[in-house]
């Protein structure tokens, strides 16, 4: 059973399991989309919405024929001293990611990545995103350290933009873990600003290796950059969704 708990003004609504926090947000996805269904999507990669993107997959598809979708990151890496997206069938690549888990079985209306245009323009992505109509819903996660909407470490100003970072070793070591592969040295990524312009945000958080930095997030006095994730709190309408694993220091 859904419980809510309020925390430094936010209310988290807490599931008991990964499965039921997946479930609640593809409903929630849904009767956004049914209500507009050319909306425009800002979507994550990792773990954390493969079993969101497996129930959409799954029992959805039909419905998403008319979105954009727009994802949060790809990887890139540097030949002879030039960046370059890494190509879309690298196993690692966020590409090659999505389609398999997402694109190529709904089949939406358009898809699009951040591209190496924003290596000397940053924001380019961000130009697109605002002549396309802006993100309608923005579908989030975080890692361990508070990174958010993609490739944001601590420190990152609230202002970013989408542009070219280097992911930091503690993230690499994570995500080599997860999936098994060596994880590129440099991304191209969303900033903070560009995922907080959406109009609706589903945050969610599951397991219990997001457990100590959900309590920093939720307790921490103010927003801060410190702990990228903690910009989420000034979100007007960002629906917070954690699972009893990631809950465990809350209470």
């Amino acid at each position: 059973m859904d419980s809510e708990i309020t925390i430094n003004g936010i209310r988290l609504t807490i599931v008991e399991t990964y499965e039921e926090m997946c479930r609640l947000a593809a409903d929630m996805l849904l009767e956004r989309i049914r209500v507009n269904p050319a909306m425009n999507l800002l979507l994550p990669t990792g773990s954390t919405p493969l079993g969101l993107y497996g129930i959409l997959t799954k029992e959805y598809s039909g419905a998403l024929g008319q979105a954009t979708f727009f994802n949060m990151d790809e990887y890139c890496a540097s030949l002879k001293g030039q960046i370059a997206l890494i190509p879309e069938t690298h196993p690692a690549g966020y590409r090659n990611y999505m389609q398999e888990n997402l694109f190529g079985r709904v089949l939406p209306k358009a898809t699009h990545f951040p591209g190496i245009e924003n290596v000397q323009e940053e924001g380019y992505y961000d130009r697109l995103i605002e002549d396309s109509g802006g993100i309608d819903l923005c579908l989030n996660a975080m890692g361990e350290d508070g990174h958010t909407f993609g490739f944001n470490p601590p420190g990152t100003s609230f202002s970013s933009r989408t542009r070219l970072v280097k992911v930091n070793e503690g993230t690499r070591g994570v995500n080599k873990n997860i999936t098994g592969m060596t994880t590129p040295e440099y991304a191209i990524t969303v900033g903070l600003l560009t995922g907080m312009e959406s109009k609706e945000i589903l945050f969610l958080v599951s397991g219990k290796r997001k457990a100590d930095i959900l309590r920093k997030v939720m307790l921490a006095q103010e927003p801060t950059p410190l702990i990228p994730a903690t910009i989420l709190r000034e979100h007007h309408q960002c629906h917070w969704i954690v699972d009893e694993k990631a809950a465990v220091n809350l209470k």
